[in-house]
């Protein structure tokens, strides 16, 4: 499985007192489940952080998943607000204790974790428990790539994680947030199980699961919505992105052979990796009888580029920055070395449908 090295997945915690009411750690628990990639034998763990120590307003939990396949599973922070039943889950980093302005402290230790100058913005006006948004923006030789994340209401930490709440169902928050409308779909819109793909062209985990997941999804299409997005990344596949970009022009133009090109990429990725993608892309559509000047306009259009990376920031913001990533009825599942765990509740959910 290929997977983005977020930096922001160091995990430390500084000193802040917190007072606050005993939280429902089952309900707690439950929530971490729905929010939190569904593993082969997933067991999910939570554990009050004592003393507490963190940002303001919240409670402080450890969460831990483990999972028979060690690619899933993993620990991160729970805070949760006993005031607004608001939870972030997700990683907590402390900024440095000085007078300088909130936005300057982030941005420092932005720079070190990414290895980057980003630039910062922090809105002026509080979000729940006087937690504030903040964006840091990083330059890449595609254009400007956004982390989102918070500061807590006394400015002493960084927070990058999924924001929810108690009593809203995560896995409709999830779907909600990702913006799958913007996805390519087929099969039955109103089919009560629904099935997201997030892939990456160039990633070689993906194109052996397209031809496993495939024709298990062509031959329930009567039964399933199904959406495929593109988690393009970039940073690490030189021509993700671009592949990308040809998929968002041909569904444009020729949207009947959209699928096509989905299965033409990933069919050829090693031979792709010789090319100019500029190329396979001018040919595919050739070949095709495709417009190849319509397509090229979208192709080489800066806004598509703009948007392809506010889609990949929006799957980080929910957790979601490995590929492929399955969601199934709002529930986050990885593919793993085999994939069989996937495949298997693919089928179940297929098997379930009515």
């Amino acid at each position: 499985m290929m997977k983005i090295r977020n930096a922001f997945l160091a995990i430390s915690m500084a000193s802040l007192a917190l007072s606050a009411h005993a939280a429902d750690t089952a309900a707690l628990t439950r929530w971490a489940t729905k929010a939190l990639p569904k593993c082969p034998d997933g067991k999910i763990q939570l554990e009050e952080v004592h003393p507490p120590l963190g940002p303001t307003n919240f409670q402080i939990f450890s969460v831990t998943q483990t999972s028979s396949d060690k690619a899933c599973g993993g620990q991160k922070y729970m805070l949760y607000s006993p005031a607004s039943d608001q939870i972030l889950m997700g990683n907590v980093i402390p900024l440095p204790a000085d007078p300088r302005p909130a936005d300057v402290r982030v941005t420092e230790v932005s720079d070190q974790l990414l290895k980057a100058q980003v630039k910062t913005t922090i809105t002026p006006f509080p979000l729940k428990d006087g937690l504030r948004a903040v964006s840091i923006v990083k330059p890449t030789e595609f254009g400007s790539f956004t982390y989102h994340g918070f500061i807590d209401q006394g400015q002493h930490f960084l927070i990058i994680a999924t924001r929810g709440n108690l009593k809203e169902d995560p896995t409709k928050a999830l779907l909600e947030s990702l913006g799958i409308q913007n996805g390519v779909r087929r099969g039955n819109s109103k089919a009560k199980v629904q099935i997201v793909e997030l892939s990456d062209f160039q990633c070689p985990t993906c194109g052996r699961a397209h031809k496993l997941v495939e024709p298990i999804i062509a031959k329930a299409l009567g039964k399933i919505s199904y959406v495929r997005m593109d988690l393009p990344l970039f940073e690490h596949h030189q021509w993700s992105l671009y592949a990308a970009l040809g998929a968002r022009a041909i569904q444009n133009v020729a949207p009947k052979k959209y699928w096509s090109y989905v299965n033409f990429v990933f069919e050829n990725q090693e031979s792709i990796d010789k090319q100019k993608f500029d190329d396979v892309l001018k040919h595919f559509a050739e070949d095709n009888d495709i417009d190849w000047k319509a397509v090229e306009r979208l192709y080489r259009d800066p806004s598509a580029k703009a948007q392809i990376l506010d889609q990949v920031s929006r799957a980080f913001d929910n957790g979601v920055n490995s590929t492929p990533t399955y969601i199934i009825n709002g529930q986050i599942m990885g593919f793993g070395p085999e994939g069989k765990f996937t495949i298997d509740s693919i089928k179940k959910a297929i098997a379930g449908a009515k």
